[in-house]
């Protein structure tokens, strides 16, 4: 195999291709890193090679092979490219309002306890266990809830997926509901101020968990847990709390009431240091 069959591969593969740019994009690769694959400077690393063997519709194998032999595979097989994801555009193109957008989130990055008040279940708050990750240069999250202590519920656990990420002036975070499907939100967060990421603070606006899928509009609370953590214990410490049970700080408490002050005609979030 010669040095350079997987350059002249590629720069093949991405003539098929509506720009370059547009293939960055939508493998969320740096395209200073992407033109040094296409001159051969560079090679990607194990998880960027598979990213770009799924995104033509070839195998790591054949886009090593020799030139030529690769010339008349894909003459034959035309790569497709990924099926069009407007949404999943939307969400790229929100990610570009701010070009540190990742750079922003790496300080937010590890595990949190979520409190809030479902309206499913009066008078309790949530707390669940939540993780953001960083990956190809976007910020993912992964959430459980723990519902094990309700009674007359058939699941015990929730597990929702979504994406983060910085504006420059908030954190917003979508996620949905992993096997069902139908419980989406949406969550807007105050970014921590100076180095301080312990807590966050903000709103959530989505499909409750009750039979009737009422929409919701929470108070929420971020508490930092940090990167490195017992995860079968502190996911066991999770669950659905009485309002005034011991295990909640007084501080969260406050921070989860979904009561309004007088006069107040919207329903506003409140940063963390109000409290």
């Amino acid at each position: 195999m010669q040095n350079d069959n997987f350059p002249n591969n590629l720069k093949l593969l991405c003539s098929y291709a509506s720009s370059i740019t547009r293939v960055c994009e939508q493998l969320a690769i740096n395209r200073q890193q992407f033109h040094r694959y296409l001159n051969g400077t560079s090679r990607p690393s194990l998880s960027n090679m598979q990213a770009i063997c799924d995104y033509f519709g070839v195998e790591e194998h054949e886009i090593l092979m020799d030139p030529s032999g690769f010339r008349q595979l894909v003459a034959l097989r035309k790569p497709q490219g990924p099926e069009i994801d407007p949404f999943g555009e939307y969400v790229s193109k929100l990610h570009r309002i701010n070009p540190s957008a990742s750079r922003d989130m790496a300080e937010y990055i590890g595990y949190y306890r979520c409190y809030y008040r479902p309206i499913e279940f009066p008078g309790k708050i949530q707390c669940s266990l939540m993780r953001l990750f960083s990956e190809r240069g976007f910020t993912y999250l992964k959430n459980i809830e723990n519902y094990a202590s309700a009674k007359r519920r058939a699941r015990r656990m929730l597990k929702y997926t979504g994406i983060a990420f910085h504006t420059g002036e908030r954190i917003f975070v979508h996620e949905r509901e992993q096997k069902a499907g139908q419980m989406m939100w949406t969550t807007i967060l105050y970014p921590a101020r100076m180095d301080q990421v312990a807590i966050l603070t903000g709103l959530s606006l989505g499909i409750s968990s009750a039979t009737s899928r009422d929409i919701a509009c929470y108070r929420v609370v971020w508490e930092a847990l940090g990167l490195d953590i017992d995860l079968r214990a502190t996911l066991s410490a999770c669950g659905l709390f009485d309002h005034d049970d011991a295990v909640i700080p007084d501080d969260i408490r406050a921070a989860t009431s979904n009561d309004g002050p007088p006069g107040e005609s919207g329903f506003t979030g409140h940063p963390w240091q109000g409290f």
